[in-house]
């Protein structure tokens, strides 16, 4: 690189850089997780710092048991492990806060949008490709899931940096490249499984940069042979745990269109303009406008093309034949859509001003997404974990039943000198949830004498409860009903504070009149992972 483009690289990095920042600070940190996959991410690098911390390697398998007795909104097994194993220092350093969570995805982020410059500069000039780094942090659809703690935007940072550098590889014939470029590929796929789909993307974008030539190379085939045994792991982990994300391809019973029809190959078309925005959109679907009149072009090779129309198509049949329909999931495939606009923009504007004009469109688009789109955020959990830390004796165990587990656990967890409290969740004591509720679940047929004396002899001292939280259920209905009888006295009424439509609007906490048992032993059923855990419920964590 020479000295001109590592001073244009620097100035990139430091603009958007900038954006990372001022994206960050529109994001909610104090706890106000919104979507219930959000608190259980976070949680899981916090089970991995205590992990590695408490070196339990005499008996991992019970460590983690009783971990989930303790704090029942883990799901570590369930995804990948490498954005936790990332997350697991950064507590460590910083300490265990919704905003050390939030910092590891930022950083993420950033490298996204870096990328993205980075792949777009092959093509376009320097002002373009920033305007592309930057709608990387503007576009809603994007932006969303960055002031979220999911999984999105830490695998896309590692797809955009593996394609650019297999791309690089295609070209240089330096073999480190090719290496670098499949190993970030693969941790791509050991943050979020779908980026698996674009291995066969890169494979064809190679095969058209070399031709018959990749056939004759040793070190394509020794990464491929890695890249294969790489796999390995994360498929043995998907297909004992991951279950649940297997039927989510092969059919679920909630399913939104019919599996194969013609609108489940136009559900995701649909979403694309609330990714998105129009401006940015329009300018992507007239970059193949170009292609086809021949306007300044020839920069992007045959390659290029594999890349960006199989990165996009290939994604877009995989995601559309899912019968989970989730906008979130199509975020994999929109950096194509981002590439183009800037392409379409420096290709139909004269030469000086496309940058000028991509930079503009993408001012729009930050804006209508800080106005038209600001991120959600349920309030009120983190206020009902700080009063039982404040307020429950020590080793108490506190039954939560509500929606929001995984965010009331998390910031139970997150409560500085409190590793002493054991969290017990409603639903695994009354019922048998497959997954989410609209799957299936069975009610254990209990009266509300049986569910009181349960409470007792579970250590329950104190209850955190969403009203009417699932009571069209009867074990639900009849739990509530012993929380309002003279066994409980209610210490405590939170609302719940949210810029979107929720079901939870208020928390009530609850103290048990009755003298409880300690050292309880509980079994709890875990549909998701096909298993059941039993351990003693109590304090094993700081």
């Amino acid at each position: 690189m020479s000295l001109s483009r590592r001073a244009e690289f620097c100035v990139a990095a430091f603009v958007l850089a900038l954006g990372v920042v001022l994206l960050g600070l529109s994001a909610p940190y104090h706890g106000e997780f919104w979507w219930s996959d959000a608190p259980r991410h976070a949680l899981n690098g916090v089970f991995v710092k205590d992990f590695v911390a408490a070196m339990p390697w005499h008996d991992p398998v019970g460590y983690a048991t009783r971990y989930y007795l303790q704090y029942p909104a883990l799901t570590i097994l369930f995804y990948p492990p490498l954005f936790y194993a990332i997350s697991a220092p950064f507590y460590a350093v910083f300490g265990v806060s919704h905003l050390t969570a939030l910092i590891v995805v930022l950083l993420h982020d950033f490298a996204f949008a870096l990328g993205l410059y980075a792949l777009t500069r092959r093509y376009c000039g320097a002002g373009v490709a920033i305007a592309v780094g930057l709608a990387g942090l503007a576009a809603p659809g994007i932006a969303l899931w960055a002031r979220q703690i999911m999984l999105e935007l830490p695998s896309l940072a590692f797809v955009v940096w593996g394609l650019y550098f297999l791309r690089r590889a295609g070209d240089d014939k330096r073999p480190w490249l090719l290496y670098l470029g499949a190993f970030l590929l693969l941790c791509a796929v050991y943050t979020k499984f779908t980026a698996i789909i674009l291995a066969p993307v890169a494979a064809l974008m190679l095969f058209a940069a070399e031709g018959r030539m990749l056939w004759r190379s040793r070190h394509n085939w020794i990464v491929a042979a890695l890249f294969a045994v790489g796999l390995v792991p994360v498929l043995i982990l998907t297909w004992k745990f991951g279950q649940a994300n297997v039927q989510s391809v092969t059919g679920i019973a909630d399913a939104q269109v019919q599996r194969n029809s013609l609108a489940a190959y136009g559900w995701y078309a649909m979403q694309l303009p609330d990714q998105l925005w129009w401006p940015l959109l329009v300018a992507a679907a007239l970059w193949p406008v170009t292609l086809i009149v021949g306007l300044r072009n020839k920069l992007v090779e045959r390659a290029d093309l594999v890349l960006l129309f199989g990165w996009f198509v290939l994604g877009y049949v995989f995601f559309s034949a899912i019968d989970l329909k989730e906008a979130r999931h199509s975020t994999l495939i929109l950096p194509p859509l981002l590439i183009a606009a800037g392409l379409a923009m420096d290709r139909l504007m004269p030469r000086r001003l496309g940058g000028i004009a991509a930079l503009c469109v993408v001012a729009l688009t930050a804006a209508f997404t800080g106005a038209g789109a600001p991120v959600p955020e349920v309030g009120g959990y983190a206020e009902a974990a700080q009063w039982i830390a404040k307020t429950v004796p020590k080793d108490s165990i506190v039954l939560f039943s509500g929606k929001r587990d995984g965010s009331f656990v998390f910031n139970l967890r997150a409560q500085a000198g409190r590793g002493d409290i054991a969290t017990i969740r409603s639903d695994k004591l009354l019922l048998d949830v497959a997954v989410r509720r609209e799957l299936g679940v069975k009610e254990k047929d209990l009266d509300e004498a049986q569910i009181a004396s349960m409470l007792d002899k579970s250590g329950v001292s104190y209850v955190v409860a969403q009203s009417d939280f699932w009571t069209d259920l009867a074990a639900m209905a009849r739990l509530q009903n012993v929380l309002r009888s003279d066994q409980f006295e209610e210490v405590k009424r939170i609302v719940i504070m949210a810029n979107v439509p929720t079901e939870d609007t208020e928390l009530r906490i609850y103290k048990n009149r009755h003298p409880v048992e300690s050292n309880a032993a509980l079994s709890i059923n875990l549909p998701i992972i096909g298993r059941s855990i039993e351990g003693q419920v109590g304090s094993q964590h700081e």
